[in-house]
C-alpha cells in the first residue's frame, strides 16, 4: 500500500498487480454504524482521502463520503477491502459518477 499526502489529506492507493486489474469482480459492499461513533465498511476499493472531518472512499457501488468530527481511520486493509472509522459521525452519503455533458455554452444554448 502506497501513502501519499497532499494538502493535508492522506490518500492511500492499493498496489495491485496487473493481473487483479484485468478481472476484477465487484465486491459486496456493507456498512455497519454502532452508535454514531464506530463504522465498518466492507467492499472498500481505495481510500481518497481522510482527515479529522471527512473521509472519502471507492467503492463499487459509488464515492461514498462519511463526515464529522475527530473522525479516525482506525484500520485499513486493501486486501479484504475493510475499513473502521471512530470519532463522532454526522452523515454517510454517497455520490455517483456524472457524465460531463458539456461546458457553460452549451447549457446556456438550451
Amino acid at each position: 500500500m502506497m501513502q501519499i499526502q497532499t494538502q493535508g489529506k492522506k490518500v492511500f492507493q492499493p498496489q495491485e498487480d496487473s493481473a487483479q486489474n484485468t478481472s476484477r469482480q465487484q465486491v459486496r459492499h456493507n456498512l455497519i454504524i454502532e452508535n454514531r461513533s464506530s463504522l465498518t465498511a466492507t467492499g472498500i476499493r481505495q481510500v481518497i482521502s481522510y482527515d479529522e472531518f471527512s473521509a472519502t472512499v471507492l467503492t463499487d457501488l459509488g464515492t461514498l463520503v462519511i463526515g464529522g468530527k475527530n473522525l479516525k481511520v482506525s484500520e485499513l486493509s486493501c486486501h479484504s477491502g475493510e475499513l473502521k472509522v471512530s470519532g463522532e459521525i454526522e452523515y454517510i452519503q454517497y455520490e455517483e459518477k456524472r457524465e460531463r455533458r458539456g461546458g457553460l455554452l452549451s447549457r446556456l444554448a438550451r
